[in-house]
C-alpha cells in the first residue's frame, strides 16, 4: 500500500530538524520549516498542516513561542493537526524550563505526542569530545542516535499517534568513564577525567516506545554511535 503524503511543518529545522526534514521529502511529504515569524508562517499557511513537530531548544522565550504555536494551528479548526513536542529526559532531573513546557504543551493540546530525547549523538557529536581534558563526575549514559530520532518521528507520524510520551534513548547504554575512554582512543581526542559520581542519576529506557511502535532502533548500542 503506498503511503499517503503529508503535509509537515517543523519549528526549529537546526542539526536534527533539518535532518528530518529531509528524510520526510525524500518520502514524499510536504515539508515546511517555520520561522519564528508566527504572521508569516500563518500567512503563506504553513500552520494548515497535517503534523507540527516542534524542536526549538529552551530559551527566555521558549513558553512564549510555545503558546504561539498551538494559537497558530488552532486557528485551523478544519484539520487535527498532529503535534510533536521534542521535550528532553532533563524533565527527570526536575529542570524548570522543561517542566514547565511539558504542562504548556499537555494543557493546550492533551493529545500532543511529547518525546523526551536523551542526548542527541551521531555523525560529528561524539560522546566525550566536548568534555575532553576536563575532570567530571561519572554516570549512567543516556544517549540516542540522531537517525534514531528522525525515524520514530516518522514512525509517530505514519501511525498518526496521539496523546502519549515516550522516552527516546538507545536500547543499550553504557556508563560515561566507559564510553568516554574508549571513544577518545577511538577517535584520538583527549581523555575526560572522572572524579565520584553523580548521585541519584537514572538510567532511562525506550521499551514503552519500542512495544507501542513496533519500533527496532537502527543505532541500538552507544558505544557504536
Amino acid at each position: 500500500m503506498s503511503r499517503k503524503k503529508k503535509k509537515i511543518a517543523i519549528l526549529g529545522c537546526g542539526w536534527l530538524g533539518k535532518a528530518l526534514k529531509e528524510k520526510l521529502e525524500a518520502l514524499g511529504d510536504e515539508v515546511n520549516c517555520l520561522c519564528r515569524d508566527v504572521n508569516m508562517d500563518t500567512l503563506v499557511g504553513f500552520y494548515n498542516c497535517d503534523a507540527l513537530v516542534i524542536a526549538v531548544p529552551p530559551s527566555d522565550e521558549y513558553l512564549d513561542v510555545i503558546e504561539d504555536v498551538y494559537f497558530s494551528v488552532f486557528l485551523n479548526e478544519a484539520i487535527q493537526t498532529q503535534m510533536i513536542f521534542l521535550s528532553s529526559t532533563s524533565f527527570y532531573d526536575d529542570k524548570k524550563i522543561i517542566v514547565e513546557a511539558e504542562e504548556l504543551v499537555k494543557i493546550k493540546d492533551e493529545n500532543s505526542v511529547i518525546l523526551r530525547l536523551g542526548g542527541l549523538m551521531g555523525y560529528d557529536r561524539i560522546a566525550g569530545k566536548y568534555t575532553a581534558g576536563e575532570t567530571i563526575k561519572d554516570g549512567p549514559t543516556n544517549y540516542v542516535h540522531r537517525d534514531d530520532v528522525v525515524g520514530i518521528i516518522e514512525t509517530i507520524i505514519d501511525q498518526n499517534v496521539r496523546n502519549k510520551i515516550f522516552n527516546v534513548v538507545a536500547p543499550i547504554q553504557s556508563t560515561k568513564k566507559e564510553l568516554f575512554r574508549n571513544n577518545s582512543e577511538k577517535f584520538g581526542f583527549e581523555e575526560t577525567h572522572f572524579r565520584g559520581e553523580i548521585k541519584n542519576a537514572k538510567s532511562l529506557s525506550s521499551e514503552i516506545l519500542c512495544e507501542a511502535l513496533g519500533y527496532k532502533f537502527i543505532k541500538e548500542n552507544v558505544n557504536f554511535f
